[in-house]
Order: C-alpha cells, then sequence, then structure tokens
C-alpha cells in the first residue's frame, strides 16, 4: 500500500500550488511567478481548472474558466500562450488540443458546480470553438494543401503543433488533439442538449472524429495506435512508443477495458518506464530531442496511473503513485526529472547552437541549486502546476477505487 499520510501532505500542497499560480484576474500560469514559465497555456490552464474542480474549489474554476474565455479569438480558438494580462504570447503556432481542453474543462463544470447559468452565459465562445474545431478537420481543410492528393480525406483534426511540441514529428492528424477534440465535441453537444439549444451536428462530428481515429490512427502491425500521421511537410506514420497515445482513453474516447487500449498501454509501459529512476517518459530518447535532460515526466505517468485505477489494478497503481511520493520534493511535484548526467547533456548541446533563452538560463540555475542535484537528479521545473493538477485528480480517483479514507 502507499503511504498514505504522505499522499495526503501532497495533495495538500498541490492545492496550495494551484492557488499560488493563479492570478487575481483568474488566469492559472503554469508556474509561480519567477519560474520557468509565467505564461498562461490554455492546455495548461484547463488541466488545471480540472484540478480545482476535483479538489471541489469550483470558485477558482469558475474565475480561470471567465479568464481564459475572454482570450478567444475572432477565430474560435485560443492562443498558443497568453501573457499575466491574457494578451497574445504566442511563439509557436496555434495548439488546437488546447480550445479544445478548454471545452472539455468547461463541460466538466457544469457537470460539478451545475453552473448551468454561466454556461448558458458562454454558450457563444463554445460555438465558436466548436466551429474552429470543425473548420479544422481535414477533410474540411484540404483543398487548402493540394500537394496532399494522395492521403484520403478524413474527418479527422489538422494540428501543426500539438502536446510534445517537437516539429518534426508534428504537422499532421496527432491522437493527443484527435482524442482531445473529439471529446470536445461530445461535451459541447451535452452542454447544448443540458440547455435546451441541441446541436446535433456537433454529436455528428465527433462520432465522425472517433471514426476517423479508430480507422486511420490504429496500426495493425505493432497493435498500438499511432502518435501522428504527417501529411503536410512529409509523409510518415509515427508508430513509435508515445505517453500521449494514452489520451484515447484519458479523454474517453475509449474505455480503459478495452483490448486496444490495453495494448497500447503495455507498449507505453514496457518502452518508456525509465530503468534508471522509474515513471514514464514522454517519449524514447532521441538524439536532439532533449528538453532539460530525458527521463520521467510526472503528469504523464500520473496520467498513466490513472488506466491502473481504473482498470482495478492495485498493485501497479501502488507502483505508480509510491514512485510519485518518493520522488516528490518537500512534497512538491517537478515536471521531469533526469540524472545529472543527462540534464548536462541538454545543457552543452543547447549552449553549442546557442539556445540559451532567458527561460531556460531559469530552469538550468534553479536545477543547479536544487539540493538533490548534488546526488545525482535534476528536477527540472519545481514546482509545475499541470503535476499538482494531476495529482489533486489521480488521487481522488484513486481513493474513491481502491476505499481509502485521509
Amino acid at each position: 500500500m502507499i503511504d498514505n499520510k504522505k499522499a495526503s501532505k501532497v495533495y495538500d500542497r498541490s492545492i496550495e500550488v494551484l492557488k499560488e499560480v493563479q492570478l487575481k484576474n483568474g488566469g492559472c500560469l503554469a508556474t509561480p511567478k519567477g519560474k520557468r514559465y509565467p505564461y498562461v497555456y490554455p492546455r495548461d490552464h484547463s488541466l488545471i481548472i480540472l484540478g480545482f474542480l476535483s479538489a471541489g474549489l469550483y470558485e477558482n474554476a469558475k474565475k480561470g474558466l471567465e479568464f481564459i474565455l475572454a482570450t478567444q479569438t475572432k477565430s474560435g480558438n485560443f492562443p498558443q500562450r497568453v501573457d499575466a494580462e491574457g494578451r497574445d504570447a504566442s511563439y509557436k503556432p496555434v495548439q488546437i488540443d488546447g480550445t479544445g481542453l478548454v471545452l472539455y474543462a468547461l463541460h466538466e463544470y457544469l457537470s460539478t458546480a451545475g453552473d448551468k447559468d454561466f454556461v448558458k452565459e458562454k454558450f457563444e465562445y463554445i460555438k465558436n470553438a466548436v466551429k474552429y474545431i470543425i473548420k479544422n478537420s481535414y477533410d474540411n481543410i484540404n483543398g487548402d494543401y493540394e500537394r496532399i492528393k494522395h492521403h484520403p480525406k478524413t474527418p479527422l483534426i489538422y494540428t501543426p503543433n500539438s502536446v510534445h511540441e517537437y516539429p518534426p514529428t508534428e504537422a499532421g492528424l496527432e491522437i493527443w488533439a484527435n482524442s482531445a477534440c473529439c471529446s470536445a465535441l461530445s461535451r459541447a453537444y451535452e452542454i447544448s442538449r443540458f440547455l435546451g439549444k441541441e446541436q446535433r451536428s456537433w454529436k455528428q462530428e465527433a462520432a465522425k472524429v472517433k471514426n476517423g481515429i479508430l480507422k486511420f490512427m490504429w496500426n495493425n502491425r505493432k497493435k498500438t495506435f499511432v502518435k501522428t500521421i504527417r501529411i503536410r511537410e512529409a509523409n510518415s506514420v509515427l508508430v513509435d512508443p508515445d505517453i500521449s497515445k494514452y489520451a484515447i482513453a484519458d479523454f474517453g474516447i475509449l474505455k480503459d477495458t478495452d483490448e486496444k487500449v490495453i495494448t497500447t498501454v503495455k507498449d507505453i509501459e514496457s518502452n518508456l518506464w525509465n530503468n534508471d529512476l522509474g515513471g514514464i517518459c514522454r517519449y524514447p530518447k532521441y538524439e536532439g530531442r532533449n528538453n532539460g535532460g530525458w527521463g520521467p515526466w510526472f503528469n504523464y505517468t500520473l496520467m498513466l496511473l490513472r488506466h491502473f485505477i481504473r482498470t482495478k489494478n492495485l498493485k501497479k497503481s501502488d507502483k505508480y503513485m509510491s514512485w510519485i511520493l518518493d520522488y516528490s520534493y518537500e512534497n512538491l511535484l517537478p515536471e521531469h526529472i533526469s540524472t545529472v548526467e543527462e540534464f548536462e547533456e541538454y545543457v552543452g548541446d543547447f549552449s553549442d547552437a546557442g539556445l540559451m533563452r532567458e527561460d531556460r538560463m531559469i530552469m538550468i540555475e534553479n536545477t543547479r541549486k536544487h539540493p538533490m542535484f548534488s546526488k545525482g537528479i535534476a528536477y527540472i521545473t519545481l514546482p509545475l502546476a499541470w503535476s499538482h493538477a494531476e495529482f489533486i485528480r489521480t488521487f481522488n480517483l484513486y481513493k474513491k477505487e481502491f476505499e481509502v479514507s485521509n
């Protein structure tokens, strides 16, 4: 069994972290001020809102929704990131999964807090976001990319850049973004029906995306979902292990008991469990794809942990939860950890290439001065709000499933 007292301390500290990163205007920074990410990212922000909801902090969640909805563009999407005042501060292409996750969080707020009046007031934002997602399904945008005539039109969602933010593996039909947007379309439909403004076409669009995922994104040879079907700069199918594939179950497209989910999770776990430190890595180690030292990530380890909770695997759930608790530092959770050797590889590569931005320098300084660095472990970006939001959600699910009391 896990150390329940320790888990409760990390849970309480996680709530404090989420409150700390929330600004007076409702925006939630990815990290506390003075740390690596002093911006509001729709993806992180939406998942922080889910953390607030899981903890019963409905007013914090509502403030967060007010903030992020106000940043919606005329196109209906949300910028890749905004500053503390809600102004567009993007430095990467639009990430459509962020738009889907805002809708997902809004639905969870309605389901949990029951605030019908608030959601009804924001219905135009919902309509605009749904319109943007549908507009960016591949069968709609195919005409804009005339050179891609050899790939069949599909209802899948096109994204130039998504969860891992690594261009060589993006610019295509990606499992994380498609799962997030499919779920968002389905939940937007449920909102419309609940409000008496039923939009049947949204349900149909969600079904089309789901069918597209199951038809085009399942790889029979590997018995796993693909990460991305690249279609813009080049044609390729990325079938290698990737934690983002678990989005197919975490966003509710398929159940965790589905055989396709089970084999996908086995592929992730067998290839991405870190042999030196434990925990789940985002993807296999590639030369040139190193962001602060290759190693396990806390938010993704917690995400995969939910699979074992949902399939009632107590032994595996305890293994994952115990790892999180063992590597928490003073009840705080980082973005990820790596060996010092891996970390210094990253520093050397990026320094040689002249890629040391100010935020990277802050991260490097904070990592090197951390007490665990002298013991051989690099703690990258401590704390990360997303990690703490995932801990809140996952520990509550763990307690509910396995009937654990505080």
